[in-house]
């Protein structure tokens, strides 16, 4: 059996009728007829809050694995996904899914593979329904093992965004009346998912902007892109070590995924530091190092009056702490505050590990480059003063990997 095609109809042509439910009758009627039986009355009405918390999601990648949790409690079918369209290739990329335990996370479908269910519904804007995946040919779906299967495309003011995708385990299971709630769900939920992409550029945006003052103070220091860039991926790499391990609850792919991009804003606050002190080629007068430690302050007063203005943001609240307390040390006697221990904030405490061994591991005008065993040598001197124990001992417990790193982000 070949997939049945056919053209959505206007996107508010189902959910924008009047409909009446009927207790006697158990039912929901409209004029021509159609009925909704009580169950999916509860469906639609599960729908309507789900959209509603929509409204009101922080927006993340995150975010595209509660829609598909949320499609999955609604409609309770047996696997679900979704797959937007990258800007830049066309291709289908799938963000997140429920039921299909065999898909690659970072799966991408051609929009332009002629058997692909998904690259059909997507670039001809038409729903694809298989009643029988077992004895369907000519198609390529994400999972064979599977009965029925019906993939909607999502359709946005500015084109085709990409496809959510249905399926069962049971055949002809999607049929006239499962068809039409789905794709009532699916236009209810097109306006939230355009935002949460329109919101997920404005972030990389924002990212983008932030990360180039972070550079901008780097470059001022005489350090280079490869600097900053190393020292995100150590914080990535050390935070990611943290994860499974007692005692770091705060540590969630969220934070690991933070953690590299805000790790990038530690030395932010060099942009208000004169030029006489910040490039000043001997030694600093202990006044010169009163400003020079200002940094810290400043730094975090710049990403607070950012959050001021335009609002608070993850990074930002993070980037922040990583400025501001960066270099705090374990035992209260760094700077600018003399805090110690665990009420350094978790985030500081990784960035103060990644940067001091960038600096001691990277070749600068100064001085040559310190090989591991010796820069080994003199942080963990420092384990339990400057540097949080444990942190660090995790951090150098697997050289190779930090190799790695350096290697893959030269100056």
């Amino acid at each position: 059996m070949h997939p049945r095609h056919g053209r959505r109809r206007t996107r508010n042509c189902i959910s924008g009728r009047t409909m009446a439910y009927s207790p006697a009758q158990d039912t929901l009627t409209h004029p021509g007829a159609e009925v909704l039986t009580s169950s999916e009355v509860s469906r639609l009405q599960a729908l309507q809050a789900f959209n509603a918390k929509l409204v009101c999601m922080n927006v993340d990648d995150s975010s595209y694995q509660e829609v598909i949790n949320g499609l999955h409690r609604v409609l309770g079918y047996d696997a679900c996904a979704l797959l937007l369209a990258d800007p830049e290739t066309g291709d289908l990329v799938l963000k997140a899914s429920h039921g299909y335990p065999d898909l690659d996370p970072g799966l991408r479908l051609s929009s332009d593979d002629p058997i692909s269910v998904h690259a059909q519904a997507y670039s001809e804007e038409y729903l694809v329904n298989i009643d029988n995946l077992f004895t369907a040919v000519g198609c390529k779906p994400l999972d064979k093992s599977f009965g029925s299967n019906l993939i909607l495309p999502i359709s946005g003011n500015r084109g085709p965004l990409g496809v959510i995708d249905f399926a069962s385990r049971a055949v002809e299971t999607f049929d006239a009346r499962e068809i039409s709630m789905c794709s009532m769900l699916v236009d209810q939920l097109t306006y939230s998912l355009e935002n949460m992409r329109l919101v997920g550029e404005l972030s990389s945006s924002r990212d983008a902007v932030i990360r180039g003052m972070a550079l901008l103070a780097e470059i001022r220091d005489n350090h280079i892109k490869g600097h900053l860039n190393r020292i995100c991926a150590y914080a990535g790499y050390l935070a990611g070590c943290l994860q499974e391990r007692p005692g770091f609850r705060e540590v969630t792919p969220a934070f690991i995924e933070m953690i590299q991009r805000a790790a990038a804003l530690h030395d932010v606050g060099k942009v208000g530091i004169p030029d006489s002190i910040l490039l000043k080629p001997g030694k600093l007068t202990e006044a010169e190092f009163g400003v020079m430690r200002s940094h810290t302050v400043l730094g975090a007063e710049l990403l607070e009056d950012l959050m001021a203005d335009f609002g608070s943001y993850g990074m930002i609240i993070m980037g922040r702490d990583v400025a501001r307390y960066h270099h705090e040390w374990w035992d209260g006697n760094g700077y600018p505050a003399g805090v110690a221990g665990l009420d350094i904030p978790l985030s500081a405490r990784i960035v103060a590990i990644t940067d001091v061994y960038d600096a001691l591991t990277s070749k600068r005008v100064y001085k040559d480059a310190w090989s591991f065993e010796d820069t080994k040598a003199e942080m963990v001197s420092k384990s339990g003063i400057q540097f949080d124990p444990e942190l660090l001992e995790i951090f150098l417990a697997k050289p190779r990997n930090l190799e790695r790193i350096a290697k893959k982000y030269p100056d």
